[in-house]
């Protein structure tokens, strides 16, 4: 059975935003960007190492810079030109609005002839914020909780968010100066490449004018196509999954087929009860697949992780299961179909010891899921 564990984190670190910056400005045509002065604004669950890429290379011509990331923040990046702030995903805090003032605040002083590198990654729409004054910060926990547990995918959510946002929708670009110009890098945690929904859209408005170059440097379909590099006999499934999890684990199990490994992306969506435990969905996605899969005739590993590291309100990355987790947890007093219904795969997991723990992964494109199974004896 080939290790897909391995060949997982692998393709994680070819989407690294370290990685992935830096290659970008070591192209031909984007080698003489740092020979001129700039400044740097990264957010999102990425900034720390796409701030790192930027600084290996261009370090020299940086003037200043903002960087908000999510808690807790790694401490990657000490550079006393660059502030740095640590708020909350997904549920925004009031660092989040403090946040989005010092946004406005270093948008505000850069000169008319700036030139900014904007590095922007999935998280930022909560960890990022400005509100009008008809809007609490309580109403929008609120509506954010509401929104997570009815199952809305990113794109709804994000759609919500630019409505309701005074610099969402493209609506930072009124805070910047005509004449500034800006390059924006994207690592992408949509389907398709609707860049206009990562981090709901800062720079994506009608008043662009030529303003903004932008560049999506990686997202679920690039991970995907790495993973194909290191388990080159996969079948890699074309299609963005956002079905829910528990008819999402049916299908993943229903194709299952001895002697293959087959490889999900996306982001399936959870249904949450009222007053949910901790836990995320590739954990309760994971839990589900081997119920669906306990009478399977052959082994089989099932991964389910989140690419950024963190899974909903956990900070481990999804879990690892196989074909004796149920018949473990069983043996530890656990009903399976009273924990899923409950939302409470991350307590189960945790006994059997089957959550993974990356740490900060520098990228966030999504989740992915694969199944390997193996040939009976």
């Amino acid at each position: 059975m080939p290790d897909v564990l391995a060949s997982l984190q692998k393709a994680l670190l070819d989407c690294r935003g370290d990685h992935l910056v830096a290659s970008f400005f070591l192209e031909d045509a984007q080698r003489d960007w740092f020979e001129e002065p700039w400044y740097a604004i990264a957010l999102g669950k990425a900034a720390e190492a796409m701030m790192l890429g930027a600084l290996k290379l261009g370090g020299h011509s940086l003037l200043s810079g903002l960087m908000v990331c999510k808690k807790p923040c790694e401490p990657m990046v000490s550079d006393q030109r660059i502030v740095s702030l640590c708020t909350s995903h997904p549920i925004p805090d009031n660092a989040s609005l403090l946040a989005g003032q010092a946004l406005l605040e270093f948008i505000k002083q850069l000169p008319n002839n700036a030139r900014v590198l904007f590095l922007l990654s999935g998280g930022a729409s909560a960890l990022v914020e400005c509100l009008p004054e008809t809007l609490s910060l309580v109403s929008l926990q609120q509506k954010t909780q509401h929104w997570l547990a009815e199952g809305w995918d990113i794109q709804r959510i994000n759609l919500a968010r630019k409505e309701l946002s005074l610099i969402k929708g493209g609506k930072l670009l009124n805070y910047f100066l005509p004449s500034i110009k800006i390059l924006q890098l994207i690592i992408a945690d949509v389907p398709n490449q609707d860049l206009a929904s990562v981090g709901s859209g800062l720079l994506f408005g009608k008043t662009a004018d030529g303003r903004v170059t932008t560049h999506c440097l990686a997202d679920n379909q690039r991970l995907r196509q790495s993973i194909k590099t290191y388990l080159p006999k996969a079948k890699i499934h074309s299609d963005y999954v956002i079905e829910e999890v528990s008819q999402l684990a049916e299908r993943i199990a229903a194709q299952a087929a001895e002697g293959q490994v087959m490889v999900w992306g996306g982001e399936p969506v959870v249904l949450l009860p009222a007053d949910a435990p901790v836990g995320g969905r590739m954990q309760q996605l994971a839990l589900s697949v081997a119920w669906n899969l306990r009478d399977a005739s052959f082994p089989w590993r099932f991964i389910a992780m989140a690419s950024d590291g963190g899974d909903g309100t956990t900070e481990d990355a999804g879990a690892f299961v196989d074909q004796y987790s149920i018949s473990r947890a069983q043996q530890q007093g656990w009903c399976i179909e009273s924990t899923l219904a409950k939302a409470n795969a991350h307590a189960l997991l945790v006994d059997i010891d089957a959550l993974l723990h990356t740490g900060y992964t520098g990228t966030n494109v999504n989740d992915m899921m694969i199944l390997s199974c193996e040939e009976s004896a």
